[in-house]
């Protein structure tokens, strides 16, 4: 039975990341889905730049998936994964700006864009799929479906997967940021942080998060933080 209930869990998984054929999602109160794990509502025309040495300007319709933070573009009517480190710099009509960040060139928006010391230095946030939520969400439905299935009737499992289709309910994120100082990127934790700021204001720092309320997952708490201890 162990063994079923793997392979369940693979397959549904495996459906949850797979990106389905370009079409238009129409409700106002979108959020990204199994079926449509991208960040924006629709692919949106951008201007995407590449090229390490000779830096080259393409306008392309794109997007950021969000199980992966790569970016996807559509060529043909065909939708294209840009390959890992191949991308510097997308930017959206909106004003959107992504850049890719850490060891695997994931694709976070530019939230905030500063000067410190004479250099550029941003806060990044990096919306990212939350795997253990999402690993127990696909758990709890196996186990409510054996626990139907078990001494149950039809109707009555009927009547408890009526109308739930899991690819098709939101996914789990959650949110990461990075710090860009003096031209060092960083995951924004406290231990970074800490290890970034003036070491006379360590103290007031702790005091700050504390009496701030400052929650490492929300973008005010660390537009503060950043404002705070970065740009005074």
């Amino acid at each position: 039975m162990m063994k079923s209930d793997t392979l369940k869990r693979l397959l549904l998984l495996l459906t949850l990341m797979s990106a389905l054929p370009l079409v238009a999602q129409n409700n106002k109160d979108w959020e990204p889905t199994g079926e449509w794990p991208f960040v924006n509502k629709q692919f949106r025309t951008a201007t995407v730049y590449t090229g390490l040495y000779s830096r080259t300007k393409t306008i392309v319709p794109c997007n950021i998936h969000v199980g992966k933070q790569t970016l996807w573009y559509s060529q043909n009517d065909t939708l294209m994964e840009a390959l890992p480190g191949s991308v510097l710099r997308v930017e959206f009509p909106n004003g959107d700006t992504y850049m890719p960040v850490g060891s695997e060139q994931t694709f976070g928006r530019i939230v905030r864009q500063d000067t410190i010391s004479g250099s550029v230095a941003r806060i990044i946030l990096v919306r990212q799929l939350d795997q253990h939520a999402l690993d127990q969400k696909y758990l709890d439905h196996i186990n409510k479906t054996q626990n139907a299935l078990q001494g149950a009737s039809l109707s009555h499992l009927a009547d408890t997967e009526a109308g739930i289709i899991l690819e098709q309910q939101p996914l789990p994120l959650t949110n990461v940021f990075y710090f860009q100082v003096r031209g060092e990127l960083f995951l924004a934790t406290t231990k970074n942080i800490l290890a970034h700021i003036d070491p006379a204001r360590r103290k007031e720092y702790r005091n700050f998060t504390r009496s701030a309320e400052i929650i490492s997952t929300n973008e005010s708490s660390m537009l503060k933080v950043w404002k705070e201890f970065f740009l005074k």
